[in-house]
């Protein structure tokens, strides 16, 4: 499945390394975990090896799906008005389940929904930190599979919007 080194995604928290296999005791039980090094936040996450695949963890895509991102990014219109009729805890949830998903097409739909709920009013500090969320996925990915730093990720992800 996975190696060491092996440029992988973990949803809600992004674009990470395969630092390490190990072997962990818990609860009696030795299990086998893959050492996640995250691009941001400066942390590690080991997922357990067993559960990676249903924890969306996955490897990061080429640069057809990130054309594929752009698409959405340049041309796809949101319904606004439809997103604003929904209860904010319907809209929290639904973000969410999308961000979790791990398919960077719907966290490239939740991030260009977002920035133009930013531009149009002021948005919670809920939708804030979405919208925050969303752009370290994508912006961790593209570091990713594009191999640059942060900051030309950002200028990508403005650039296509």
């Amino acid at each position: 499945m996975f190696a060491c080194g092996d440029r992988v995604v973990y949803p809600l928290h992004g674009g990470a390394i395969i630092k390490d296999i190990q072997w962990r005791e818990q609860g009696g039980e030795s299990r086998e975990y893959f050492i996640l090094e995250m691009l941001f936040e400066h942390m590690t996450v080991a997922v357990p090896v067993g559960n990676a695949e249903r924890l969306g963890l996955r490897y990061i895509v080429g640069e057809g799906e990130l054309a594929q991102v752009a698409e959405v990014l340049r041309h796809e219109e949101p319904d606004i008005q439809a997103v604003k009729r929904i209860s904010w805890n319907r809209r929290f949830q639904m973000y969410m389940d999308k961000i979790k998903s791990g398919n960077i097409l719907e966290v490239a739909r939740i991030y260009k929904l977002l920035v133009l709920l930013e531009t149009l009013k002021k948005i919670s500090v809920g939708e804030r930190r979405l919208l925050h969320s969303a752009k370290q996925v994508l912006q961790s990915e593209i570091m990713l599979i594009r191999d640059v730093g942060a900051d030309e990720a950002e200028r990508w992800l403005k650039a296509s919007c």
